[in-house]
């Protein structure tokens, strides 16, 4: 093997080369040494390989919101007031000369003064002399979703307040969803016909209570028949031969009479499944 050698720490020896070192191992026996025939096995380094580039980190994704769950909305406790008449529909003649018209918007507007006293919400069919007719009427009434539907009436005949529910006959309680399905339109106080009922109780009892005769009966008439919502025909008449209708003491202890039952409603609506 052409090159140099060395003895390297007894006899361990390493051959030199033009190309590097290779060191051999040697045998020392009988105070000789001999070199193997075997070499040792080379070491050699390997080269150092850059690592690949890293995938970038990307920002931790926040967790993902909840599923939003549907809830149905609270129903508003909210009153419809609907003045009969007005326009070139006059109603009854009143006491000197009076149209009904023009008594039942004043009723109506006293009224609601009255309830937003008490921090209760009201809707008028009408608030000046206008006409509107039955099937609008009962539109606006069954848009409003209200909680309580009072149509005031007045007369020159009889006495007392006359209060009227509908003649329809009651639907089937369970066959019922009120407030998700299709009503038909010329029948649709028939599904109301039980909390019509408990509202005319209570204005019954805030009539009696204040002493004034109430007479209690039902009718068929629009449009409460078309009315999706509990609804009582409130019709006021002389209080005696000597209070007309028209007489502005009676006619406010009416107004506050009607909102001590619409307070008493509410309470009592709330209370219902």
């Amino acid at each position: 093997m052409p090159g140099r050698y060395r003895e390297v720490e007894g006899c361990r020896f390493e051959i030199s080369r033009l190309s590097g070192r290779f060191p051999f191992l040697a045998v020392l026996a009988f105070g000789l040494c001999f070199i193997s025939a075997m070499h040792a096995q080379q070491t050699t380094t390997q080269p150092t390989l850059p690592k690949p580039p890293s995938a970038p980190q990307l920002p931790a994704q926040p967790p993902a919101p909840p599923a939003p769950q549907w809830h149905m909305p609270e129903l508003r406790f909210v009153v419809l007031l609907d003045p009969a008449h007005g326009g070139a529909d006059n109603g009854a003649m009143l006491a000197a000369g009076l149209p009904e018209k023009v008594y039942t918007l004043e009723l109506a507007l006293r009224l609601h003064v009255l309830l937003n006293a008490r921090g209760i919400r009201s809707v008028l069919t009408r608030d000046s002399d206008t006409e509107i007719v039955n099937d609008a009427r009962a539109a606006e009434v069954n848009r409003t979703h209200a909680a309580a539907c009072i149509l005031l009436h007045a007369t020159s005949t009889g006495n007392g307040v006359h209060l009227f529910t509908s003649s329809l006959p009651a639907r089937a309680a369970g066959s019922q969803n009120l407030r998700r399905e299709f009503l038909p339109w010329q029948t649709a106080q028939a599904s109301y016909g039980t909390e019509s009922l408990r509202l005319e109780s209570d204005l019954n009892a805030a009539l009696t209570g204040e002493h004034v005769p109430v007479l209690l009966a039902k009718t068929s008439l629009a449009p409460l028949d078309s009315l999706a919502c509990p609804a009582v025909a409130v019709e006021i008449a002389p209080l005696d031969a000597n209070t007309p209708v028209t007489s502005p003491s009676y006619e406010e202890e009416i107004a506050q009479a009607l909102t001590t039952a619409v307070v008493a409603w509410r309470s009592d609506w709330r209370s219902q499944p």
